[in-house]
């Protein structure tokens, strides 16, 4: 129904605008206890709406008006990764290298990811991957890269396949892998920025699009 809803934050206060960017009246949400941390994020399971952010050492988990849908009770010692939706919970690390999953009873669990407090997560509902140092690892599969400088990981989902690309920023080269952590053909490929994956043109081919050096943008073509 394009009734669309963005999610803005301001110190401790998440403000909900609809399309024409008026304040929604019915979101309820009052200011958090401390500043929020993290972006608000959407997600649905099943039939429920839930909106998702780090409030100081807590995860605020509310419905879509603003009210808290599931109480999160147990502190969070959050890294600076996002939250993200993985096998149904509300999942994200802490500094200490745990992977944190909330489920929809507000029950936390953890498991040690082995990692440094610098580790970076990313998911999709089925697939993790962790980068420590140039350790990257892709579900339980691992591959050591270069030493360097890397960009957060990234997952696109295209064609019913994964791919997961990252990005050595000191050495400027651009890296795509599947999802067994196999690198595709071709790469690393010269980067001076973070790799998107998608197909911009009308042929089958997938391109994959960064920033070359003095402002320009370079294309790939995947053969």
């Amino acid at each position: 129904k394009k009734n669309y809803r963005l999610m803005i934050t301001q110190g401790r206060s998440v403000l909900m605008y609809d399309k024409n960017g008026k304040i929604v009246s019915g979101f309820k949400y009052r200011k958090a206890n401390n500043m929020i941390a993290t972006q608000p994020k959407h997600f649905r399971i099943g039939r429920k709406d839930y909106i998702v952010f780090a409030n100081g050492n807590r995860m605020e988990i509310l419905d879509r008006i603003g009210k808290t849908r599931i109480n999160v009770t147990e502190n969070i010692s959050f890294s600076n990764n996002e939250i993200y939706l993985y096998q149904n919970k509300f999942t994200t690390s802490s500094t200490n290298g745990e992977l944190i999953q909330i489920n929809s009873k507000g029950n936390k669990t953890t498991k040690n990811l082995q990692v440094n407090s610098d580790h970076k997560i990313t998911t999709t509902s089925k697939t993790l991957v962790v980068l420590n140092d140039n350790k990257l690892t892709i579900k339980s599969n691992s591959i050591e890269l270069d030493f360097g400088v890397y960009s957060s990981p990234r997952i696109f989902y295209i064609n019913d396949k994964i791919y997961v690309s990252v990005t050595d920023l000191q050495s400027k080269k651009g890296y795509l892998f599947d999802s067994q952590a196999k690198p595709i053909a071709n790469f690393p490929v010269f980067a001076n920025s973070e790799l998107v994956l998608g197909n911009i043109d009308k042929d089958n081919a997938l391109e994959v699009v960064t920033k070359g050096d003095n402002n320009a943008i370079i294309i790939y073509e995947l053969n």
